[in-house]
């Protein structure tokens, strides 16, 4: 007997836990293809010219590194795709700064300074202090790197130095999304300022590098705040060690001291208990007295003709002498907590964890947007570990902490595991719960994973449905499901909307799933849309049968209808990314999956084979492309 079962909707309201409040974007030819007059100053902005919201200071203008250049940024042809126009930014060598005798320093060291080079991006009204702020952009660089980001007045009058945290930045074109909460040291509200630019700190590698900027937003809001009190939703599910979960603790970008490499968070039976634990090893240099000798090694001999037997100390880090400890930072150590939820101003949370170290030893923490993407120095303060096992507990139910200002938008816990520099410490952990309110973590944030899959649809008013099973292995694995057969009911799979788009819960009871164009859950069966149904009878060892009716969609030619479909458990979900196709588009696309055709040929999604493809989707490789 088959039973049909309703996919409900959820609603998920735009700006997550803010709510309906809406962005703002304050930036002006955001995508570097309006029109970019060239300011002479910036007080033609402030007259009210048409400011295209993109200034550098940089010192070369175009090859000249003489003098320091002020004025928009240089447009240009993006040179992955010569139709798309991005803002490029020289940022030069240590070595060209110093044969051009103007080296920017920072006070009392010697490295050229990470504002040496900078990219603004200026907006012609002042953003208070209480706002909140979102900076989304597409970014590359010839050298993979990061630069810092700062609050400014106007480009170049500085107010403070952290804004977003640090970005990283690839070779290839990366979609940046930041959020933060300005406060009145961005804003440097007692000194009669305010905040209107983002400065980018770009000298950050000493050999130089260029930087290209696309599809910038500045938006601004009024955060709602925190929801109030509903239950806690602890991120960490089972503990440390779950499964689903564990790649969240992350050693990252060199900072694990033990072989010095970039590593996942070790998983290891603890030396004093035996017990599962994560591990991260601190970097230290080892102080060794050394002979002194000549350049070719001989040894050294005083006035009277008699070796010098005096020695030096030195430091020895991988066979590298240094004079000092200099270079080894309280963060050249570091260990990741990472959750999806994105931290807001206020809100309540709870952490709980075990840690140890195998020498006394202080551990620091730090707010980062995600590993590596520094925020704010302080998150639950300093841990001091010794070798017994402690208990840190930040918040109870009665008297849980709130995210502070400084956190907003960050998704990261850091521990600084180098404060500790002259021998080498070993540093345990164990978490039990990073919990938050539960009605300020959006169903997104829930997401364990996505899978990306295509279905079939049949042609219009078809009799006979198109079959299609679905793997359900992984979700029940992830969701901790032990009976399959209780993810196939009204309670557990869901239709989840695609990002920013509020959709309106279904309460009352239809006959069938209806999904229209859009791939939104629908009452009507006249328009354009399918049904999408399970078939109990045929759904076992984890393989999910459903029945696909086409109840009017115009498919084919490449046309075809995408829908998130979730199962839950226990508030987490499981996504499946769902492309629905004709069938005859269905048929070409998995032909030539199956097939393994030679790299690089190119077919149309009937699986015809193209030698010159027009404008339009095709495939190569398996995978989808578009012929612009």
């Amino acid at each position: 007997m088959k039973k049909l079962f309703l996919l409900t909707a959820i609603v998920l309201l735009a700006g997550n836990a803010f709510g309906q409040t809406k962005w703002t974007d304050l930036v002006v030819n955001g995508n570097m293809e309006g029109e970019m007059p060239a300011y002479e100053s910036l007080d033609m902005m402030e007259e009210g010219a048409p400011w295209a919201a993109f200034w550098t200071h940089e010192f070369p203008k175009g090859e000249s590194f003489e003098e320091q250049y002020q004025g928009t940024a240089t447009i240009v042809e993006d040179p992955t795709d010569p139709t798309n126009h991005c803002a490029r930014v020289v940022a030069r060598s240590e070595a060209v700064a110093d044969a051009c005798e103007n080296k920017i320093t920072p006070d009392g060291q010697t490295s050229l300074a990470s504002w040496d080079c900078q990219f603004f991006i200026y907006v012609n009204e002042p953003i208070l202090s209480g706002k909140e702020v979102k900076m989304t952009l597409r970014v590359k660089a010839e050298k993979a790197g990061n630069f810092e980001t700062q609050a400014h007045w106007a480009p170049g009058d500085y107010n403070h130095y952290q804004l977003f945290g640090n970005v990283d930045v690839t070779t290839e074109w990366k979609r940046v999304e930041v959020e933060a909460v300005v406060t009145t040291d961005h804003t440097q509200e007692g000194n009669g300022k305010c905040f209107q630019s983002v400065a980018f700190n770009l000298s950050t590698n000493a050999e130089g590098n260029v930087f290209y900027f696309d599809d910038v937003k500045l938006e601004v809001r009024d955060p709602k705040g925190p929801e109030e009190f509903d239950k806690w939703f602890n991120f960490l599910r089972h503990g440390t060690l779950s499964a689903d979960k564990v790649e969240n603790f992350t050693t990252f970008t060199g900072r694990d001291g033990k072989d010095g490499r970039d590593v996942q968070a070790r998983i290891v039976d603890d030396p004093v208990d035996g017990q599962p634990a994560l591990n991260v090893t601190g970097i230290f240099y080892n102080a060794q007295k050394i002979t002194p000798k000549t350049e070719d090694g001989e040894p050294v001999f005083d006035e009277n003709g008699e070796q010098v037997n005096d020695t030096t100390q030195v430091y020895v880090k991988y066979g590298e002498e240094k004079n000092d400890t200099t270079g080894i930072d309280d963060w050249s150590t570091q260990f990741f907590v990472t959750v999806p939820h994105k931290f807001v101003t206020g809100q309540m949370y709870k952490l709980v964890l075990w840690g140890r170290a195998d020498k006394p030893a202080s551990v620091s923490t730090q707010a980062h947007v995600m590993p590596g993407g520094y925020k704010h120095w302080d998150f639950v303060g300093t841990l001091d570990l010794n070798e017994e096992w402690q208990m840190f507990e930040f918040g109870t139910d009665d008297s849980p902490r709130t995210i502070a200002s400084e956190a907003n938008g960050c998704q990261t816990i850091a521990f600084n595991c180098n404060i500790k520099k002259d021998e080498e410490v070993n540093y345990y952990f164990r978490f039990d719960e990073f919990s938050f309110n539960n009605a300020d973590v959006t169903e997104k944030d829930r997401i364990l994973a996505t899978e990306d899959i295509k279905l079939p649809v049949p042609e219009v008013n078809s009799e006979l449905p198109a079959i299609a099973n679905i793997d359900m292995n992984k979700a029940i694995e992830l969701l901790g499901i032990e009976d399959f057969s209780t993810l196939l009911t009204e309670d557990h799979m869901k239709i989840m909307p695609k990002e920013d788009d509020e959709q309106v819960d279904f309460t009352e009871s239809i006959d069938e799933t209806i999904i229209n164009s859009e791939g939104y859950l629908s009452k009507d069966e006249s328009e354009n849309a399918i049904s999408f149904l399970i078939d109990e009878d045929q759904s076992k060892n984890g393989i999910a049968a459903f029945n696909i009716y086409n109840l009017g969609a115009e498919l084919g030619n490449g046309k075809f209808i995408n829908s998130n479909i979730c199962f839950e458990n226990e508030g987490w979900y499981y996504v499946f990314s769902a492309n629905f196709y004709s069938q005859a588009d269905y048929d070409g696309i998995q032909g030539i999956m199956t097939k393994k055709q030679a790299s690089n040929t190119i077919y149309d999604l009937t699986g015809r084979k193209i030698s010159k493809p027009a404008k339009g989707l095709y495939i190569m490789n398996g995978q989808k492309f578009i012929q612009k």
